[in-house]
């Protein structure tokens, strides 16, 4: 299906023909948008043009017989296919004031909220309507949401132009007018949403479970007009209870408040696990070519299995983001799933001293960006098959860098000397690396002792001693205390294990920018281990991290990539003792 093209401009036509088609104009109006629809469908185009042209000189829009019907807009003008869910939520929009969607993981969430952008500013008259997009990091709003809405601009053959983060259209008098933009606000900033002000106003707040409570209620503000709309959507937070959009939610469920309305849009929603069939249309986006189904770019049953096989069927995030409920508990998880994604989406770094691992005449394969320097430390953690773990793992930590470079299960890995062999090349690799990018700094390499660690870390320490390589291997008994005095900062953590947890926390943690002080590059099960034990409290005020045992308890896989990952960025106490960690970048 095409988009619909606007009609020329019009030349004199007879006043029988303008005041039939007038009339016709106004009948459809008069009609349900489910029956207008297929009337419109069923037109010449020379019929159509005429009806648009009246529309526009009469209403001051071509697209007027869309204006209570987004879901006949997308799917006549700008030519999209929908399925049941998207059609229910831009249908609410027609006939409440604030329209909840939390939802699940690769739904489509900020595609539909960029067709509701397009709808509201097409259907009123330029000048007359203003739509208005935030979320919780401007990035989120400049690389998410703007250019799903410059590609429906584009594609749908609309007037006017969107840049980055506006759409400007000319007016009856030809003067360019602002119809909608984008922003963002800091979480405290009680002023960010005075001033918005328009007779039809539509607000979207895409990734509403980040939005903090000072600015979800300056919305309120803004929707005290007669045709004020918004629509809050996005994943409900993994870290936080009781938060806006939550009460949002609630909002939306309470009889009370006839004025709001809640959608869930779960996972199990999507098309691609339902078979729901969307006609014969085909998508039209950025990505992909012309012709693929909507349903290939939505979550399907593998992933939503993988999720819960990764996670466990009661983890944070599986709530969260397969079922599109809030999690009860997750302000219990030592690393928060929300701090995962944060350091999973961390830019890579730009400018001089910037370089591609590729592009550096070493045995490095991957195009991941790394700073070149003096200050850019290459760090080693491994974690042995051992304590009931099913996998070695090695991973690697270059600046702010972290990867898995090795993962391997196997009977051999129980023989410590080919262990030490594997690491060994690692090391190797790390060194060259290390004076490739400059680095004055020793490469560490950070050895969890218990079982087969033991023999592995002392057979490299003797390796060193020969001269096989010039890293400095640290032996890592997770059991032991943490040789540091008790720190709140650090949340007080009661063993080494617990330690290196707790830092990784810290480290992943987004700062007031959304920016964290690690960027991981990992695949999907070293990100689900990351997020997947909880922290508790001891009777002495320690916090505990979840031992590997009860995660197997609760089925949840044994986390060996993920502490790799940790090892590689902690520092244990040295005596005189130093820092939780350090982290040069």
């Amino acid at each position: 299906m095409t988009a619909l093209a606007l009609p020329a401009p019009s030349k004199r036509r007879s006043g029988s023909k303008v005041g039939a088609a007038s009339r016709v104009l106004a009948d459809l109006k008069a009609l349900p948008p489910a029956v207008r629809r297929p009337l419109l469908a069923q037109m010449k185009p020379g019929e159509l043009v005429q009806l648009l042209s009246v529309s526009a000189d009469q209403d001051g829009t071509p697209y007027s017989l869309w204006r209570d019907d987004p879901v006949g807009f997308t799917e006549q003008v700008l030519g999209e296919a929908l399925w049941s869910k998207q059609r229910e939520i831009l249908e609410a929009l027609t006939r409440f004031k604030t329209v909840a969607v939390p939802a699940g993981f690769g739904l489509g969430k900020t595609h539909l909220s960029a067709r509701a952008v397009c709808w509201w500013c097409c259907t009123h008259p330029v000048g007359t309507a203003l739509a208005v997009t935030t979320a919780t990091r401007m990035r989120q709003v400049h690389r998410q949401m703007w250019p799903h809405i410059r590609h429906a601009v584009a594609h749908g053959n609309l007037p006017g132009s969107a840049d980055m983060v506006q759409w400007k259209v000319r007016d009856v008098e030809n003067v360019e007018v602002v119809v909608a933009y984008g922003f963002t606000a800091t979480e405290h900033d009680e002023s960010a949403m005075q001033g918005i002000h328009e007779s039809n106003l539509l607000l979207i707040v895409d990734e509403a479970g980040g939005i903090g409570p000072i600015i979800g209620r300056s919305t309120r503000n803004l929707l005290t007009g007669s045709n004020a709309r918004m629509l809050a959507i996005g994943n409900p937070p993994t870290d936080v209870e009781r938060s806006w959009f939550e009460g949002l939610c609630k909002d939306g469920e309470d009889p009370d408040r006839p004025h709001v309305t809640t959608i869930p849009l779960a996972a199990t929603d999507s098309p691609a696990v339902t078979g729901e069939v969307t006609d014969d249309r085909v998508c039209h986006c950025p990505a992909g070519q012309e012709g693929h189904l909507v349903s290939s770019h939505l979550v399907d049953q593998e992933w939503i299995d993988e999720a819960i096989r990764d996670h466990g069927p009661d983890a944070p995030y599986v709530i969260a983001k397969v079922h599109a409920k809030f999690p009860k508990g997750g302000a219990n998880q030592t690393i928060p799933s929300s701090y995962v994604d944060a350091g999973l989406e961390q830019e890579d770094p730009e400018g001089a001293g910037c370089v591609r691992l590729n592009t550096l005449g070493l045995e490095e394969t991957s195009d991941h960006v790394v700073r070149m320097g003096a200050g850019t430390w290459v760090r080693i953690g491994v974690d042995p098959a051992a304590d009931g773990g099913d996998e070695l793992a090695i991973a690697r930590c270059v600046g702010d860098l972290v990867t898995v470079e090795h993962t391997s299960s196997g009977a051999a890995n129980q023989d410590f000397v080919t262990v030490a062999g594997v690491v060994l090349e690692h090391v190797k690799k790390a060194e060259a690396l290390a004076r490739r990018l400059g680095s004055t700094a020793q490469v560490h390499v950070k050895i969890d002792v218990n079982g087969v660690g033991w023999g592995v870390h002392g057979l490299l320490t003797k390796w060193g001693q020969e001269g096989r390589h010039g890293a400095k291997i640290i032996r890592v008994m997770v059991s032991e205390s943490t040789d540091r005095e008790p720190d709140m900062a650090t949340m007080r953590p009661w063993k080494k294990r617990d330690e290196m947890w707790l830092a990784g926390r810290i480290l992943l943690r987004p700062r007031d920018d959304g920016r964290t002080a690690l960027r991981l590059r990992v695949d999907k099960k070293t990100a689900a281990q990351l997020s997947a034990p909880r922290k508790t409290t001891n009777s002495g005020g320690f916090t505990v991290v979840e031992s590997k045992k009860s995660l197997r308890e609760r089925k949840v896989p044994s986390p060996d990539r993920a502490e790799a990952c940790l090892m590689a960025v902690y520092e244990p106490a040295e005596k005189p003792a130093k820092q939780v960690v350090q982290l040069i970048v």
